[in-house]
Formats: structure tokens, C-alpha cells, sequence
């Protein structure tokens, strides 16, 4: 399955355009958490290099305690800061697995926080 973030281009020709950028990931794929964060993050990180983007740089994920710790919650967090504006905002609405239990939210607009 592909996730889509949509993000707005420009050019001088066409102007304002809206295009998608396709994840390889499928989020019903993973009963937890855990497993869900992880794999996004590697998705994450292979689409990352398409925009010439170098992901131990650009695209980071924490572990509950970590993210607690930096005070974001308690919860998997996955960020790609320098991703298509705004990316997490419409992506949180397709990565989820509501019959294992849980979702995401964006904290900001570059990153997810899986939660239940």
C-alpha cells in the first residue's frame, strides 16, 4: 500500500500546483505502535532520498521515553523536518490501524506521534 503527502509546488509556467509524493507503507500492516513508527521512519527515510535529502540529517524517529523526555508526550514520534510543507497535517489521517488501536497526530506539522 502507498501513503499519499500531498505538498504545493511552484514554477513560473503553471504557478501554484498541488502534487503528491507516494510512501511505501502500509500502516494496517503493524498491530503496534512500535512496529508502525519504525517502519514509517524507514519509508520516511528511502523517500527522503529522492529529495536529495540525507536521512540521518533530515528524518528522526524517538521511542516513548525519549520523546517524554524532550517533553512531546509519551508516544513513538517520527519526524522528517525538511519533508513537503506541512506533510503530517493530511498524513495523519492515513496512517492509523484503528482495529489494532491506534493513530496519529501531528505535534507539529513535520512530525506524527502514534497514540491511542
Amino acid at each position: 500500500m502507498t501513503i499519499k503527502i500531498a505538498y504545493e509546488d511552484w514554477s513560473p509556467e503553471e504557478g501554484n500546483t498541488i502534487s503528491t509524493l507516494d510512501v511505501e507503507f502500509d500502516p494496517l500492516k503493524y498491530k503496534t505502535k512500535a512496529g508502525a513508527a519504525k517502519a514509517l521512519y524507514k519509508a520516511l527515510c528511502e523517500t527522503s532520498k529522492k529529495f536529495g535529502h540525507d536521512p540521518a540529517w533530515e528524518v528522526h524517529i524517538m521511542s516513548p521515553e525519549k520523546s517524554s523526555e524532550k517533553g512531546y508526550g509519551n508516544n513513538w514520534r517520527v519526524s522528517w523536518e525538511a519533508g513537503p510543507y506541512q506533510w503530517a497535517i493530511g498524513t495523519s489521517f492515513q496512517v492509523c490501524n484503528h482495529a489494532a488501536g491506534w493513530y496519529t497526530e501531528p505535534y507539529y506539522s513535520f512530525d506524527l506521534c502514534f497514540t491511542e
